[in-house]
């Protein structure tokens, strides 16, 4: 077949694309998502196939799957191992139609079973935990909002069911590579990376982006610092001797240590406007956020849609919490909810 090879602002669209030697990606639509697609990377074997992500539980996305997979000359039913990097339902949301059309084995990191099970028994406990902690940060007119439009256009299952392994670290031999996973918390406590020593590639997931930085703090249960994390976890990649990286989201790209380094200068910078919002008086999470801008466009708060405010919330928090583990926040309760100070608690 002929290689399909996009360009960056058309990396969502066409495929399926060979990346290297028997490794393809497919791009798979992401249903009312302004990432547009997820990247699913197909390794073909000689004794079954590797893949790697697999889409929504969507009709569109799973048309695009299947004929892709036709495309190929391999099928569902050639799939041995499906390994997500994540449990977000762009990664994980197919799995169980991919399992029981064809027997793939499913498995997940470690770091994210509870969330899994969390997802696969209670969805409404998860609901109710996301409602808590914006309540907590002073965003409470988030948490309506985002009940009102759950309830007037729910959105697709993000697990269903659980997957057969959960694994943190190891060895994944496949077709003569002894690919090694490597865990990468951050994005999510559970995030793998799958790491191609002999060839030089990196199956990045959401943790290395080439054009965005992935959301941080948004998951069930909540708490720790996953800021300190994901920045710990771009430390331990940074170095890697890739030769091309495989991104979840994106075109293809080389530059690992210089992405990298893109990705920790981003959060200082972030970090920094934190820290100044709350010596200009913001207090809560929620007022830093509408205090500070978004994207690359940096737009305001207010201009984000429901989904995304909650999502700039999230990463607030995560950000305010490691201000405060470095000892340059304090924080408070009030009748607020959460409060943040400078750590000489004055403005």
């Amino acid at each position: 077949m002929t290689a399909y090879v996009p360009t960056a602002a058309g990396w969502s669209e066409g495929g399926p694309e060979e990346v290297a030697d028997g490794i393809f990606r497919i791009p798979l639509p992401l249903p009312n998502d302004s990432l547009k697609a997820v990247n699913a990377y197909l390794w073909r074997g000689d004794e079954g196939d590797l893949l790697i992500d697999c889409g929504w539980v969507d009709p569109r996305s799973w048309e695009v799957l299947t004929s892709s997979l036709d495309r190929l000359g391999s099928g569902l039913k050639s799939i041995r191992h499906l390994f997500a990097t994540h449990f977000h339902g762009d990664h994980l949301g197919a799995a169980g139609q991919i399992r029981e059309a064809g027997g793939a084995f499913v498995t997940l990191g470690m770091g994210d079973r509870e969330t899994a099970r969390i997802l696969a028994t209670d969805p409404e406990l998860a609901r109710s935990r996301t409602r808590e902690l914006l309540l907590r940060h002073g965003a409470g007119s988030v948490a309506e909002a985002l009940e009102r439009e759950a309830a007037a256009n729910p959105r697709p299952p993000w697990l269903s069911p659980l997957p057969d392994l959960f694994i943190d670290g190891g060895e994944l031999p496949f077709q003569g590579h002894e690919l090694e996973v490597l865990p990468t918390p951050g994005h999510t406590r559970g995030h793998l990376c799958l790491w191609d020593g002999s060839a030089g590639i990196l199956f990045a997931g959401d943790h290395v982006l080439p054009h965005i930085t992935p959301s941080i703090g948004v998951e069930v249960p909540v708490g720790g610092l996953p800021l300190l994390h994901f920045l710990r976890s771009l430390e331990k990649v940074r170095d890697l001797p890739a030769q091309l990286v495989l991104p979840a989201h994106g075109p293809t790209f080389q530059d690992l240590a210089g992405r990298v380094d893109q990705l920790l200068h981003h959060h200082e910078q972030r970090l920094r406007l934190c820290l100044e919002a709350v010596a200009a008086g913001a207090r809560t999470a929620m007022a830093v956020a509408q205090a500070v801008p978004w994207t690359r466009r940096e737009r305001r708060f207010d201009e984000l849609d429901t989904f995304n405010q909650m999502l700039a919330v999230n990463e607030t928090v995560a950000h305010l919490d490691l201000l405060a583990e470095r000892g340059e926040l304090s924080l408070g309760r009030s009748e607020l909810g959460v409060e943040f100070t400078t750590a000489s608690g004055g403005s």
